[in-house]
């Protein structure tokens, strides 16, 4: 399935109590842990309305985006405000255009709540509601994220997430925390992952790794963003207790996967027509032949994701019959999940 993810505001959006929090700022954070738990599951892919940090979409535009690539969920995720510094709390808002997202739209914020109030002990569901205003006579969604997004019929599900206020000590503090963000992140994936019956990708067992050495500045998710993986893998692949803490001159593991080889004849599988999840789809000349792998990995040894599954290249076409060459190679980028090998 595919899902927009809306980091609300830019950069410096929303200053928080604490020095140096900023709305904008955690909340692309957050979208970009999400992003990676999300797409850890089998065909989904996600897409995220600020391409860079410093973007800064119109509402019109971030909610347009789900509306135009065909998302089924459109998610704005935000952290809320009150001149009341005592204020706290989860907030959802749905669309009044879909009444049936109302269970999702609880069960994330519920999930949110649980895993906040471990460690803030005061963090409490407000609400799943719907915002509106009368245009022309006609009832319509306040927030504009949301409005955009549903002009789509295939953005079945739009919400605002709020987690917690920025302006109370206690859950700007929560928010303000790598860990926590990790946390909230991985807990909306699950819900989400269960609530549309998303299974995990059985990536198997590596064949071996790389090393990276640790730059100024890395963190580990970076490095895993750079090489088509998440920051969980390795962090249980390194045996790291604290994946918020590495140092400049460590060496990192990177877990290469190699079920495919350079050089095996594969197959398109039977149930496919698109050379990985939510790429282009291919002509039905396509399967009449079979293929050599000419590349599992790039020019570095490093994993080639397309649609949030791994890839192998397909070079020369082969003929099924007589097992000959035949003419130039494709030269596309196919999901080891949509290939098999030919015994």
């Amino acid at each position: 399935m595919k899902i927009t993810l809306d980091p609300g505001h830019g950069p410096f959006g929303n200053p928080g109590v604490l020095p140096g929090y900023y709305e904008g700022t955690r909340v692309y954070m957050l979208a970009q842990t999400l992003k990676e738990e999300l797409e850890a599951y089998k065909g989904t892919e996600v897409v995220i309305t600020r391409k860079t940090l410093d973007d800064n979409p119109s509402l019109a535009n971030r909610g347009g985006e789900a509306a135009k690539n065909g998302s089924e969920l459109f998610i704005s995720l935000h952290s809320n405000a009150a001149s009341n510094p005592a204020a706290h709390g989860v907030s959802v808002f749905r669309s009044v255009k879909r009444p049936d997202s109302e269970k999702l739209g609880r069960l994330l914020g519920e999930a949110v709540v649980n895993v906040m109030k471990k460690r803030t002990d005061i963090t409490y569901l407000r609400g799943v509601m719907t915002r509106t205003e009368n245009y022309n006579g006609t009832v319509q969604d306040y927030y504009g994220v949301i409005r955009s997004s549903v002009k789509s019929d295939k953005v079945k599900y739009s919400y605002i997430i709020e987690h917690g206020f920025h302006t109370n000590l206690t859950e700007c503090g929560y928010m303000f925390d790598d860990k926590s963000l990790s946390d909230i992140a991985k807990t909306e994936a699950e819900v989400i992952a269960k609530y549309f019956g998303l299974e995990k990708k059985d990536d198997g067992k590596p064949v071996g790794y790389i090393e990276y050495a640790v730059q100024p500045g890395d963190t580990l998710s970076a490095i895993a963003r750079k090489y088509g993986t998440t920051w969980r893998e390795l962090a249980d692949y390194n045996k790291l207790e604290n994946p918020d803490l590495i140092f400049t001159g460590q060496i990192i593991k990177i877990p290469v996967y190699d079920e495919i080889n350079v050089g095996d004849v594969v197959k398109i599988k039977d149930d496919v027509n698109t050379y990985f999840p939510g790429g282009r789809p291919f002509s039905k000349w396509v399967r009449d032949y079979y293929y050599v792998a000419a590349q599992t990995g790039d020019s570095k040894g490093r994993p080639v994701y397309r649609g949030g599954d791994r890839c192998v290249l397909l070079g020369d076409k082969i003929n099924k019959k007589s097992g000959a060459h035949v003419g130039s190679p494709i030269n596309s980028w196919a999901s080891v999940n949509y290939v098999e090998k030919v015994e």
